[in-house]
């Protein structure tokens, strides 16, 4: 604020003007006096008469022009330290990321900022105006409402607001205070645009609600797992014996609870990924002829493999996984049938601007690309198709899950993925996956003897899991010692001799399965070692000691574990 120039008091201003008038009567007595005395004769005191009066008129006039000068630049300094004050507020209203406003006590505006006028106004005159001229009748209503309750001297509390204006529907915070002028009360207000802060908070509140139903999804789907491991192994050890058509029936339904539990862990990001450099080529020629007979003879699925493309880092069943649900995507999109492309080639992102929009590091990666002849989407709907349990098929049909766990499964192993789509115009999925060089397969001739005579020392919490893993063992023929958790374990190692394996879970009561193989190593540091998890983050929190333990993700096979088992035994003893 500029400071404004001091007037001159009304009693100092009587006091100036009393002297002025006693000064200038006694100019003009004395003067008088002495004239008559100097001049004596007539005309001679006439024309000095004269002459004086002349001379009091140019002083009274100089004196005159000195006062009003120093009062019309009092006037002046004063009107431009107003206006200098009057565009600094103005500019600092203007500018403020709020809109303000001041309606008199009848509700008329008498002032609003240019947030206000932008929003609200609509180019409308807005001086003198009453709400009823920008907003609907029930905003009015409300705000005429608060009006009164201010000019009352209630307390008003801030009102959320939807309202509607040039930038489209937005939410605000209005908040009114009582503002008092000239002896009256105004009433002001300021109106904060809080659009922002509440999407982040509903995105907030969804990541909170996602993570929930995830940490719940995961959880069904380890205890789940561990029932499907016992009900395959049991089918299996009977299949061993007694064929039949009812166990293989067994097995299969467990192989689909398999699929669907992998489902709920990938999309909880909980699932146990074993990356390892596999020929993505022929993983998918291998993948689509088993899905040929699962999408049915009215699909037809084109393959357009590029041989320099071959090799990807990844978890084998995560990607075969990945395949399922984009060409069953594509199969639900195609009700009368058509063709579903499946196509790879190899892609290097040299610099971050280029992969900067897919969330990847510059380097190699290999594109595989899923397309459909479907009836497409909408931009609405392909803004959520990755979205956990979204889905545009009838209740029944579809989990919502198809997709997220697509998507949970790429971008937790380092990849991207987009989808394009238009109304008509099928859908694309590019899927980028981390390139690797292409494994060697040279040495795989045929499957090793999952079979031996060593003993193994069992350690698991869950009694039904315990048994049948115990049972599957020793069907392979190898000496089993069963423990319910670690102190027994311990025990039982210490009575038994020639131990070379422990098969323990990690999630225990009382010791957990890491600390108990720091134990036994205690004991003989040569010790192999297999953990049994269903969760991703169990073995991401390994020491670096214990990280070359092999992991047995559950629920498992016969084959898996007799394979799991046999590497680690083949394998040289720790410490050597």
């Amino acid at each position: 604020m500029g400071r404004f120039p001091k007037l001159v008091p009304a009693r100092s201003a009587l006091r100036i003007a009393g002297v002025y008038a006693l000064a200038a009567g006694a100019w003009i007595i004395l003067s008088d006096e002495l004239a008559f005395r100097l001049f004596g004769s007539a005309p001679q005191f006439a024309l000095i008469s004269q002459y004086k009066g002349l001379f009091f008129v140019a002083v009274t006039s100089l004196l005159l022009y000195a006062v009003l000068s120093a009062r019309l630049a009092s006037i002046a300094a004063s009107q431009r330290a107003l206006s200098e004050s009057e565009s600094r507020f103005a500019a600092f209203m203007d500018h403020l990321p709020v809109a303000a406003f001041l309606r008199d006590p009848e509700g008329r505006y008498v002032y609003t900022n240019a947030c206000w006028q932008e929003h609200f106004a609509g180019g409308l005159d807005w001086r003198g105006a009453a709400p009823s001229r920008f907003f609907p009748s029930a905003l009015v209503q409300e705000a005429d409402e608060d009006h009164a309750r201010v000019l009352a001297g209630e307390a008003v509390d801030e009102r959320p607001l939807r309202l509607k204006g040039s930038s489209g529907e937005r939410d605000w915070l209005v908040r009114r205070f009582p503002v008092q002028l000239d002896g009256r009360i105004f009433v002001g207000g300021i109106a904060v645009d809080v659009t922002d802060q509440r999407c982040i908070e509903d995105q907030i509140a969804r990541l909170a609600k996602m993570e929930a139903i995830g940490l719940l999804a995961g959880g069904i789907a380890h205890d789940f797992n561990n029932l499907l491991t016992v009900i395959s192994g049991y089918a299996q050890l009977l299949d061993l014996t007694h064929p039949a058509h009812a166990v293989a029936e067994i097995c299969k339904a467990t192989e689909r609870a398999t699929l669907l539990t992998g489902q709920l862990l990938a999309f909880s990001r909980r699932q146990v990924a074993q990356p390892e450099p596999l020929d993505l080529n022929e993983l998918v020629t291998s993948t689509l002829s088993l899905l040929q007979r699962l999408v049915g003879e009215r699909i037809r699925l084109e393959p357009d493999l590029s041989p320099g493309a071959a090799g990807i880092l990844a978890d084998e069943g995560q990607i075969q996984q990945v395949l399922l649900n984009l060409i069953i995507n594509g199969r639900d999109a195609m009700p009368n049938g058509g063709a579903i492309h499946i196509s790879t080639r190899r892609i290097a992102f040299k610099d971050g601007s280029e992969s900067k929009g897919l969330g990847l590091a510059p380097g190699l990666y290999t594109l595989l690309t899923v397309s459909d002849e479907g009836h497409g989407m909408d931009a609405a709907t392909l803004s959520r198709v990755f979205e956990p349990f979204f889905t545009t098929k009838e209740r029944g049909r579809g989990t919502g899950l198809g997709l997220s766990t697509v998507y949970g499964i790429v971008t937790h192993g380092g990849g991207a993925i987009t989808a394009e789509s238009s109304p008509g115009a099928g859908a694309t999925f590019h899927v980028y996956l981390p390139a690797a060089d292409e494994p060697d397969l040279t040495a795989q001739s045929g499957a090793p003897s999952q079979q031996g005579q060593e003993c193994i020392l069992l350690v698991e919490d869950d009694d039904a899991v315990r048994n049948v893993a115990a049972r599957m063992l020793e069907a392979l023929g190898y000496r089993v010692l069963e423990a319910a958790g670690g102190p027994q374990a311990l025990a039982a190692h210490s009575a038994a001799a020639g131990v070379q394996l422990v098969v323990t879970d990690v999630s225990m009561p009382e010791l957990q399965g890491p600390e108990l193989l720091n134990l036994l190593r205690e004991r003989d540091p040569g010790i192999r070692a297999i953990f049994m998890t269903g969760y991703s983050e169990e073995m991401a929190n390994l020491e670096p000691g214990q990280r070359g333990a092999a992991v047995l993700p559950k629920p498992f096979t016969l084959q898996s574990l007799g394979a799991a088992v046999r590497a680690a035994l083949d394998a040289p003893p720790c410490g050597a």
